[in-house]
């Protein structure tokens, strides 16, 4: 049986009262929680300051950690608006019902405040064990799981002084292979798009595109966005038609960018792949069966959810010996589409 422990530090705070005190509507405070990328950057910082200060959690009482196994399992990732994250939650959904584990997404909206507060969350509500996709190298909310002792996975580069398992692709060698496959189709001048405040994982790609294409001598132009996402893929289309020396291929951080780029190249008029390639990251699930497939550097996404739910279980359901490991899966060039030999100029 639950039992309900009186915090005496903080106030226990209902939702309208976090609203009165950040002087929002209870609404507001709902998309806060619920759906972040809804409410203004004042307004949020306005309701996180005071979650964090009442030290509120949703509405959820406080029970002793000891007082039952709960098996429920979290998993904190940057966004849901990303298909890539959609399958590797599916990926970790499917093991963790196969053993009888229930699942608690919690997307981030790109937002690194949210980090430490859903991290909060999963403590509140006992859960097992934490699936964990950093959005940057910032770890405060790590020491916060681990000072509760709970086991956690971290998707990314693994980080050699924590001692947790991790799942990750090989981010560097497939930067180098997206790179060697546009060169092998003849391109010598590539841009490769990229985010301005990138995750672990885009920072070992870029360190193999740049690799590569030092190695190889081609000519490689950085395209900064500021979220992972369709629209700004579009966006960086401009930044690319005003670049001195114009692209033949275009490289993208991940496919979701990829496809933005696509479209806005098509609505300028340039097609892919007969006056651009268009090469992606990530091979999720949908692309293969658009209407013009992508070109991607493919990981194994779902089974990276998979291998985190079973490392996590695996760690909950062993003795104190538990031995932490760090996989890491090969990622897998598919052309498809999108890629060709450069035939014309972007202008």
């Amino acid at each position: 049986m639950l039992k309900e422990v009186p915090n005496n530090q903080h106030m226990n705070m209902s939702l309208r009262q976090v609203a009165r005190r950040a002087g929002v509507s209870l609404g507001t405070v709902s998309n806060v929680i619920n759906h972040p990328e809804l409410v203004s950057p004042a307004k949020r910082e306005a309701v996180l300051k005071v979650l964090k200060e009442s030290d509120f959690i949703h509405g959820m009482p406080k029970f002793k950690s000891t007082s039952v196994a709960f098996k429920t399992l979290g998993i904190m990732i940057p966004t849901l608006t990303n298909p890539f994250y959609v399958d590797m939650s599916n990926g970790f959904q499917a093991e963790a019902a196969a053993t009888g584990y229930g699942v608690l997404i919690c997307s981030m909206d790109e937002d690194k405040e949210m980090q430490e507060f859903y991290a909060s969350l999963l403590l509140e509500r006992n859960t097992a064990g934490v699936l964990v996709s950093p959005i940057d190298q910032r770890d405060k909310y790590l020491d916060k799981l681990a000072a509760r002792d709970i086991p956690v996975v971290l998707h990314g580069p693994s980080q050699t002084a924590r001692d947790m398992c991790s799942i990750s692709g090989n981010h560097h060698r497939g930067g180098e292979m997206g790179v060697q496959h546009l060169y092998d189709l003849g391109h010598r001048s590539i841009a490769w798009v990229t985010l301005t405040d990138r995750f672990p994982q885009i920072v070992a790609r870029e360190a193999g595109v740049v690799a590569a294409a030092e190695r190889l001598g081609m000519q490689l132009k950085m395209v900064c966005i500021s979220k992972i996402n369709a629209a700004q893929g579009e966006s960086a289309v401009e930044k690319i038609l005003e670049l001195d020396t114009q692209p033949t291929a275009v490289f993208c951080a991940n496919d979701y960018t990829a496809i933005g780029v696509i479209c806005g190249l098509s609505a300028r008029g340039i097609k892919t792949p007969d006056d651009v390639s268009v090469l992606g990251y990530d091979g999720i699930s949908s692309i293969s069966s658009s209407i013009l497939p992508l070109s991607t550097i493919s990981q194994p996404v779902e089974q990276l959810g998979r291998q985190a739910a079973k490392f996590l279980i695996e760690e909950i359901t062993s003795s104190d010996n538990h031995t932490h490991k760090n996989v890491v899966f090969e990622p897998e060039l598919i052309a498809r589409a999108t890629t060709a030999r450069p035939r014309l100029r972007l202008v």
